[in-house]
């Protein structure tokens, strides 16, 4: 049984992403939870590690998105709902379809194409959310702008019970 293990939230370790990128991105898969200033409560369970946004590709340049399929959306509240990658359901997609992670210095992103699904600032204070073709999702929240009250970030641990 894998057990939850929070690794980071913005109210014990504060608002930067190099602090973020810090308690994060060796672990995989992880969680992460955002509960906004108007109690909208949503997140993204990414597949992959967050130190894959370093990644160079043949000619040395930095990757923009990385992740797999087995990254989804969901919102909790005010209302429930899973948004998984568009992949699932089809044998062929189109272009921008799969763009699951991408972070940097500045922002983090979770989905692509036609907008972003959650995009965060640096100061993981404010971020915006809006339609994509990664997750067909809706806007998050209403009207799409939020202010971040809590960033939280869980990995996970295998149990050892006898």
């Amino acid at each position: 049984m894998y057990q939850p293990i929070l690794l980071y939230t913005t109210e014990e370790h504060g608002c930067s992403l190099t602090t973020f990128y810090v308690r994060v991105e060796q672990h995989e898969p992880t969680l992460l939870m955002i509960k906004t200033c108007n109690n909208e409560v949503f997140g993204a369970y990414c597949s992959s590690r967050w130190v894959e946004r370093n990644i160079k590709d043949d000619r040395g340049n930095r990757q923009a998105y990385f992740g797999t399929g087995e990254t989804f959306l969901f919102s909790l509240y005010p209302e429930r709902a899973k948004y998984p990658w568009v992949g699932m359901e089809v044998d062929k997609v189109q272009h921008g379809a799969e763009l699951f992670m991408a972070a940097d210095s500045k922002m983090i992103t979770i989905g692509g194409g036609e907008g972003q699904a959650i995009w965060m600032d640096e100061n993981i204070r404010y971020g915006k959310t809006d339609t994509c073709a990664t997750f067909n999702n809706p806007p998050l929240v209403p009207g799409g702008d939020f202010e971040i009250r809590v960033l939280e970030v869980y990995g996970f641990a295998t149990d050892q019970l006898s």
